[in-house]
């Protein structure tokens, strides 16, 4: 085989690179900018640059001292246009930010770059984050470095399209509806969504610019063509929030286990809970077999004691409750007058919507308190396994669909995805991140090597809350022993 070019090797290793000055900061920019010129017009993942700003920043981490050098140090990277960046703007697809250009880097942000990292792009993502596809009307759309004719996923779309097709080593993305579970699914990388509070989120787009209140589900996190990359930028991004740095810290749990057999294994991949493909779940039980061989006992039957349409039910209020706070009053009552007119049920989409839109505070309060008891059921099951494996979406990345009228979720409600034939809806798309996503608990979305019509297959291992480390230890020792990234077929131009 070909040995694949730098700008395909992992950050782990381009850092090694750099540290030994077998490369410099600014030759790996300039071949990264190389293959962006390339590859970028079929994709439009990296949708603003700073590039002379980069190169100001790689050659000083060129010329910088051996004792000032962070964990990153010289590893030019894109960053989700989610989040604030100085030097870019930052819009999140809203027209009306597409000229706001921050004054301060997002905290998370802040951290990646006192590790040493060189900030050149940022990545595309849909209107609000609020899409499994990434396209806006300001950068229009993110294609699949697999397929151009589908989705990269969203709403970290552009960021996994980049890291998939060697544009980007190592992004940022975040996580309230499987927003970097879904495109490192999509497109075949690595992606972990963390635990709730893990990561500082202020800077991050939702909220407005200025803002400090945070998203009540929503986190950071890394997506990466390496697992071991993800827990070298979850190190780096974990932190209290900058507010609290004066009185606490942060220590996240070792890994339960250094062995791939020793880890206590659940398999979650049935069609009694959510929408998912059966070709999705025979890859995943295919891939159960591959782990079986390599000495990990897999649990096929085990579930925590939970509702799943309760649980569903209590994500899905809470979820548009919170993302409801930054809608203007016309979409509210159009959310409303929708659902009225639809008249669909009380457990679809436009109804529950429509309810959790207007939710009073004391409705809300309650709503956390039913949280709170599904996270205990949910630990307990933890005492007896260690991670539990699911599907991530209800089949492989799709066909771009950007049908529909109204805003948002509106436009949503039209949408269909074929599962096993059969149109189903859309927004069943929420339904496997959710269930992780309402627990609070960590994920770290993995390839398992299978393709689906000729589209990559991922999984996400689910574990307990803020022991990160241990299904990213998972999915390392899986990495190792069964294979992990492979370069999608991209057609560069001659």
């Amino acid at each position: 085989m070909s040995t694949p070019p730098v700008e395909l090797h992992s950050a782990t290793h381009l850092l090694r690179l750099l540290r030994e000055r077998k490369l410099g900061s600014l030759e790996l920019l300039e071949l990264q900018l190389a293959r962006l010129a390339r590859l970028n017009p079929a994709l439009n993942a990296v949708v603003a640059t700073d590039i002379e700003g980069a190169r100001l920043s790689a050659r000083a981490s060129d010329n910088a001292p051996l004792d000032r050098r962070g964990p990153l140090h010289g590893l030019p990277i894109t960053i989700k246009d989610a989040y604030e960046v100085t030097g870019m703007p930052a819009t999140c697809g809203f027209p009306h930010l597409a000229k706001h250009m921050p004054q301060h880097d997002a905290d998370a942000v802040a951290r990646l770059r006192a590790a040493g990292a060189v900030f050149f792009g940022k990545t595309n993502v849909p209107l609000a984050a609020a899409d499994h596809q990434s396209y806006n009307a300001v950068y229009g759309t993110t294609n699949n470095p697999w397929d151009v004719k589908r989705t990269p996923g969203g709403s970290s779309g552009g960021a996994a399209a980049a890291v998939a097709a060697g544009l980007s080593p190592l992004e940022l993305g975040s996580d309230i509806g499987g927003s970097i579970r879904c495109p490192a699914h999509f497109c075949g990388v690595y992606g972990h969504k963390s635990s709730y509070g893990l990561v500082p989120m202020r800077g991050h787009i939702p909220p407005p610019p200025g803002a400090l209140s945070l998203a009540s589900l929503g986190v950071g996190g890394p997506i990466a063509r390496s697992a071991r990359d993800l827990e070298l930028a979850l190190d780096i991004l974990a932190a209290p929030a900058t507010a609290d740095l004066n009185a606490f810290t942060l220590r996240i749990p070792p890994s339960r286990h250094e062995r791939l057999a020793d880890f206590r294994v659940a398999l979650w991949a049935d069609q009694k809970a959510y929408s998912v493909d059966r070709r999705c779940l025979e890859a995943m039980h295919s891939y159960a077999e591959d782990l079986r061989k390599a000495g990990v006992r897999v649990d096929e039957q085990a579930r925590p004691e939970i509702d799943v349409d309760a649980s569903d039910d209590l994500y899905v209020a809470l979820l548009f409750s919170t993302v409801s706070a930054g809608m203007p009053e016309d979409v509210l009552v159009q959310t409303e007058q929708v659902a009225r007119e639809l008249n669909a049920g009380p457990r679809s989409y436009p109804s529950r919507i429509a309810q959790a839109v207007r939710l009073t505070h004391h409705a809300f309060l309650s709503l956390q308190e039913r949280q709170l008891h599904l996270r205990q059921v949910w630990a307990r099951f933890f005492t007896r396994y260690d991670v539990i494996l699911c599907p991530i979406m209800p089949t492989v990345a799709f066909p771009h669909d950007h049908s529909g009228e109204g805003p948002g979720h509106i436009a949503q409600y039209s949408r269909t995805t074929t599962v096993d034939g059969k149109p189903t809806p859309y927004l069943n798309g929420l339904q496997w991140p959710g269930l992780v996503t309402v627990a609070h608990l960590p994920a770290t979305a993995m390839p398992t090597g299978r393709r689906i019509d000729g589209m990559p297959m991922g999984l996400q291992v689910v574990g307990p809350y803020l022991e990160d480390r241990t299904p990213l230890r998972f999915a390392q020792l899986a990495e190792q022993a069964l294979g992990g990234f492979v370069p999608p077929p991209l057609q560069e131009p001659v």
